[in-house]
């Protein structure tokens, strides 16, 4: 069954998204945490306010995920970007689990992953419902159209 709008099946697309939105949401959240770090580590920053820095760099990338989640599956966009938050969360607290070798569940710990559950819901109701640039007003950088076209077969 081909999806006329994309020439690709419809098979093809059910599952895509998630794994590349969980790279986009590593890929936003590690260097911002970097970041984070080295001013920690250099300036004079007040130390309760870590928390919330880290807070906000995991929620960024959670939303990221979600809008190219929403953006990439239509249908099941907010199921795909909760999925998208759960998945981050859960690999975060496993790896989190084994570097403290502590698996205990507290408040703080459910609190984080309901807001990242949320956020990535966020994110792909944001990415489903943006709005698309007309294509005939966007022509792309470097693209220009080729005089010759015409005469080739």
């Amino acid at each position: 069954m081909l999806d006329k709008t994309k020439s690709r099946s419809a098979v093809k697309t059910e599952g895509y998204g998630i794994g590349s939105a969980l790279i986009t949401a590593y890929g936003i959240t590690v260097p911002v945490l970097l970041i984070l770090a080295a001013v920690l580590a250099f300036t004079d920053f007040p130390e309760k306010y870590t928390t919330i820095a880290v807070l906000i760099a995991t929620l960024t990338g959670l939303i990221a995920a979600g809008f190219k989640s929403g953006v990439l599956n239509q249908k099941n966009g907010v199921l795909k970007g909760t999925i998208c938050g759960l998945l981050y969360m859960i690999i975060l607290y496993m790896a989190s689990s084994i570097a403290y070798k502590d698996f205990m569940l507290n408040s703080r710990a459910i609190i984080m992953i309901l807001s990242g559950i949320l956020a990535g819901a966020v994110g792909s109701i944001i990415g489903m419902n943006r709005k698309a640039k007309p294509a005939g007003r966007y022509k792309g950088i470097g693209k220009t159209p080729n005089p010759f076209s015409k005469y080739r077969k």
